[in-house]
């Protein structure tokens, strides 16, 4: 294609009068804005109720009793730990690893 038909192509569009829209296209496009919208927030909720299904909802709350049952034994072990070593007092004893060198006799 060269350039004179190019432009003849320019001046024939040019030339062509631009259809009038449809009298209810502004209420077509607030019907589709709602429709999308309506579509947006059901896909959101269908999504979290695909998720509550039973086998999920089981598996769930068989982890969270699991885990209520045996937190509290780990916090007991790590208490019997502390309590064992104590006020860590022993910094300032003779024997202390944290005495510098020169002090022992």
């Amino acid at each position: 294609m060269n350039k004179t038909d190019f432009d003849q192509l320019l001046t024939e569009y040019r030339r062509t009068a631009i259809p009038a829209l449809p009298i209810s296209f502004p209420s077509n496009v607030l019907r589709e804005i709602r429709m999308r919208r309506a579509e947006a927030t059901t896909d959101w909720v269908s999504m979290l109720f695909s998720c509550l299904r039973p086998g999920m909802v089981a598996a769930s709350l068989s982890v969270a009793l699991v885990v209520g049952v045996l937190a509290p034994g780990f916090t007991r072990a790590n208490d019997n730990a502390s309590a064992a070593a104590g006020l860590g007092l022993n910094v300032f004893s003779s024997s202390s690893s944290t005495f510098p060198s020169s002090l022992h006799r």
